[in-house]
């Protein structure tokens, strides 16, 4: 073989060499630059109409439009989510599987001893993805009208009164307890499956009152069997702006924002680029006007973050339910 020959051979090995090495970093960039190229699965850890399921529903549609391909929601309830988290946590990272985590996630250490959910280990961080504002509901037969008169008839009635919650650990399940230490009352807790029968346990008299969501209770509130008489967030919100703050009626500033929330996140080791694609489009998707006015007809008020932001804020979220849940007294633990 002439020397000119070998000479070629050996350049086109070596370049054979260093377009091998290259693909992995070809690849990688490659699968963010086309994210998604077939449908994303995300997956719910309730049952099919609950607020994370309707939110999550909206969000991938528009995600689908924007993006050109499906994300199929799949709902796998049980043990207050933990099944879906679970498989979430053990899913490939590559974008291709998600999930919806919500308020009920950031009680797993008080919950469960081997599966504490933590932000890097378990599950990466995608972004805040809304909230659903809680308000003090109580059946419409109680003669209170306000929170005034609903303090006074609960002291009036110590021991006697009786609330609903529909999940241990819940916020909405906290905020009761929480509304009840701060009245320096007592009160018989009755637990249920979920918000909307404890929505209907309030309307048909089984239970005095409840913290819930929209939601859950705004059919009951149309029809005149419950009566809501404070919203427990900071300000009064856009969809119901005649009904005040329990802060402003005088009730405990601790009930601020003790609300569901929802939080899109990925496998632990989703690649950042994705991350990052998911983060951009979310934000963008959530402000639509026709998503937004969708979800706040469905009592839930669209909010994104940052990556960074939405860490934060699991964090946060996590650090308050764990000292509720002391100052309370609860175990979480089944």
């Amino acid at each position: 073989m002439r020397a000119s020959h070998r000479s070629l051979l050996r350049g086109l090995c070596a370049c054979a060499v260093l377009a091998a090495s290259a693909l992995p970093g070809i690849a990688r960039a490659g699968n963010a630059d086309h994210y998604p190229d077939r449908p994303v699965r995300v997956v719910v850890g309730v049952q099919a109409g609950a607020s994370t399921d309707t939110l999550v529903r909206l969000l991938g549609k528009k995600l689908g439009e924007r993006l050109g391909q499906q994300f199929v929601v799949e709902n796998r309830p049980g043990a207050a989510t933990r099944i879906a988290m679970d498989s979430v946590s053990r899913a490939k990272a590559d974008g291709y599987t998600l999930g919806a985590a919500n308020a009920v996630s950031a009680s797993f250490p008080l919950m469960f001893d081997d599966f504490a959910f933590v932000p890097g280990k378990d599950f990466v961080p995608v972004s805040i993805i809304g909230r659903a504002p809680s308000y003090l509901a109580v059946r419409a037969t109680l003669p209170v009208k306000n929170v005034k008169e609903f303090i006074a008839y609960a002291k009036q009635h110590d021991g006697k009164l009786s609330y609903g919650q529909g999940g241990n650990g819940s916020n909405p399940h906290l905020a009761a307890a929480t509304l009840v230490r701060s009245l320096g009352v007592r009160a018989v807790e009755v637990g249920y499956k979920g918000n909307a029968p404890t929505a209907l346990a309030v309307a048909s008299g089984e239970v005095d009152f409840a913290v819930l969501d929209y939601a859950s209770v705004r059919p009951l509130v149309e029809h005149g069997n419950v009566r809501l008489l404070a919203v427990t967030e900071p300000a009064r919100v856009a969809l119901t702006p005649d009904i005040p703050t329990s802060g402003e009626q005088g009730l405990t500033r601790e009930l601020d924002g003790m609300t569901p929330w929802f939080m899109l996140v990925a496998p632990p080791g989703t690649p950042a680029a994705v991350v990052d694609v998911l983060n951009r489009q979310v934000g963008d998707a959530l402000k639509a006007p026709d998503v937004r006015q969708l979800l706040r007809e469905a009592g839930i008020e669209p909010e994104s973050s940052s990556v960074a932001g939405a860490r934060t804020y699991f964090l946060q979220q996590r650090e308050r339910v764990a000292r509720v849940a002391h100052d309370l007294n609860i175990s979480l633990k089944n």
